[in-house]
């Protein structure tokens, strides 16, 4: 028996996969009790390209994730990254007597970019004036920089490139940029170190807020910076060795985790490139950029089901939607990437999912760029379950009702190595761009159904 249900079941798959339209097949077992009755549909699916707007996420302050420049792409149109960046007090630290001030800086370091490595970017760090940054606050990648900062204090300016054409050994090269600021900064900073004002983090953020770093020129790299910090040099006399001897030493500001960065992502021309996207296909872009909605057919799908199965027991076996990623750029250099992974989820629910991790309420779909097919294989099948139990008792739904569900790159964590819970997600940080197909193409996007009721 089990060789002859397998048989079915195999059958079936290979029928609806190979549909094209809106179809339905129905087989029926008759064992020695209850008739079991497997079902084969395959329903066509909308979907379309919208721009994140008050979908926009969580800004993000991990590791290669601010995002710093500017890049242009012909098909997505340009990403312009910037930074708010607080900074830690240096712990522990004391000023020798006599100790004179040398310089400050700030670094910059990044381990990748996108666009030409010899692309040249103009980078302005501006003193932030006007409000500081919370730490308990959730900022957003679309938060207004004017907020934090009038640009009236600027402390660097530089153009620079990813890597030199001077460096000689580009493989152990790290790629930074470095701001020297002016004597009536240094001497700011150092004397407030002689006045103990950097003996706590508060009145550290009170006498420096942070750093706004902005894009200003160049549209053709764009920097993961993964680190930055300030470092105030001094020199002072001390007796080494019984000698006269001139020492030199460094207070270090790091932009750490015990205090905020964020990341700010701005399109300036994402609405006409959204306007000129062609009807066969819809973009998915990252990060914070364009994101395809997919109106599901529920309405439809449970109806069908209800139609077929009656009071049976229904089971979801497979609901397989496959993703197809189309028009792939494989000529230019700088060409962007299908993004890792995509998350299929309700649209109404987004920023509880950015914000704030909230699984309990829904299910969460994932699915991994294929390099092989060029797909995401989406599993529909507990989702449409618990929607089937929520409608069937004494509840209707119309055909007409739809899920307005998006597709969104993400990064997420799993509880562990060996594990594929997830326990966090967020938005991609990193930029990505992909066409995906439609209905109005000769292999629409659908979703496969194998069910059975008994």
């Amino acid at each position: 028996m089990k060789y002859f249900l397998y048989v079915v079941c195999a059958t079936a798959i290979f029928m609806f996969s190979s549909c094209s339209g809106d179809s339905d097949l129905g087989l029926s077992i008759q064992p020695s009790g209850d008739e079991i009755v497997l079902g084969v549909d395959t329903f066509h699916v909308n979907s379309f390209s919208i721009k994140t707007g008050s979908f926009s996420s969580p800004a993000s302050c991990s590791a290669d994730s601010l995002l710093l420049g500017e890049f242009y792409n012909p098909t997505y149109g340009t990403t312009r990254g910037e930074v708010l960046a607080e900074f830690t007090t240096p712990s522990a630290y004391t000023v020798p007597a006599g100790a004179k001030a040398d310089s400050l800086t700030l670094t910059l370091i990044f381990n990748t970019w996108k666009g030409s490595r010899y692309s040249p970017v103009q980078i302005a760090a501006y003193e932030m004036d006007k409000g500081a940054l919370s730490y308990n606050t959730t900022y957003y990648t679309t938060e207004d920089p004017e907020n934090y900062c009038s640009k009236s204090l600027l402390l660097g300016s530089r153009i620079s490139v990813a890597v030199p054409d001077t460096v000689i050994d580009t493989a152990s090269y790290q790629p930074h940029l470095r701001y020297k600021f002016s004597t009536t900064q240094v001497n700011r900073f150092f004397q407030a170190a002689k006045d103990g004002v950097f003996k706590t983090q508060s009145a550290f953020s009170d006498f420096f807020k942070g750093i706004y770093l902005r894009s200003e020129y160049g549209d053709g790299s764009i920097w993961n910076i993964n680190h930055l910090y300030m470092t105030l040099y001094y020199h002072y006399h001390a007796f080494v060795s019984n000698k006269d001897t001139t020492l030199t030493n460094g207070l270090i500001f790091p932009a750490s985790k015990d205090v905020r960065q964020i990341g700010l992502i701005s399109h300036k021309d994402i609405v006409s490139t959204i306007s000129s996207i062609p009807d066969t296909v819809t973009y998915v872009t990252s990060p914070a950029g364009i994101y395809t909605q997919i109106n599901l057919p529920v309405g439809r799908i449970l109806n069908k089901a209800k139609e077929r199965f009656g009071n049976k027991v229904i089971n979801f076996n497979h609901a397989g939607m496959n993703v197809e990623v189309t028009n792939r750029d494989t000529t230019h250099v700088y060409a962007l990437k299908p993004a890792p992974t995509l998350m299929l989820t309700r649209k109404a629910n987004l920023l509880n999912y950015l914000k704030n991790y909230n699984y309990s309420t829904d299910t969460i779909m994932t699915a991994t760029y294929s390099t092989t097919t060029h797909r995401y294989v989406f599993d529909l099948s507990t989702y449409l379950t618990s929607k089937l139990h929520k409608y069937y008792d004494g509840k209707t739904i119309s055909d007409a009702d739809i899920e307005e569900m998006v597709l969104i790159p993400i990064e997420y964590v799993t509880a562990s190595s060996s594990s594929s819970t997830i326990t966090a997600i967020k938005q991609q940080s990193t930029l990505s761009g992909m066409q995906l197909r439609n209905k109005k193409c000769d292999s629409p996007l659908r979703i496969n159904i194998f069910y059975n009721g008994f």
